[in-house]
């Protein structure tokens, strides 16, 4: 969560290139250690795809906000709020 809370200070002080790092570095931990369904590791999918879509990169984002999308109803169900969330990105 250290490696996420800066990214998103940096993300908000406009230092794109170094919050994407420690977003991406955040996502491949949690894959790791929680695995690809657990809700954090959707967080941190979901993080870096807003990310990505505000520097452009829209391509790229979508298919994190697809797999965001497909986790958290797989894990949370389709009413859950952070389905509802993942469903309006």
């Amino acid at each position: 969560t250290s490696l996420n809370n800066l990214a998103v200070l940096l993300k908000a002080e406009g230092q794109w290139s170094e919050a994407e790092e420690l977003y991406r570095q955040a996502l491949q931990g949690r894959r790791r250690l929680l695995g690809n369904l657990h809700p954090d590791t959707l967080t941190s999918i979901n993080n870096l795809a807003t990310l990505l879509s505000s520097t452009g990169r829209s391509k790229e984002a979508e298919g994190l906000y697809q797999e965001a999308l497909e986790g958290c109803r797989k894990t949370l169900g389709e009413d859950d709020l952070d389905t509802l969330f993942s469903a309006d990105n």
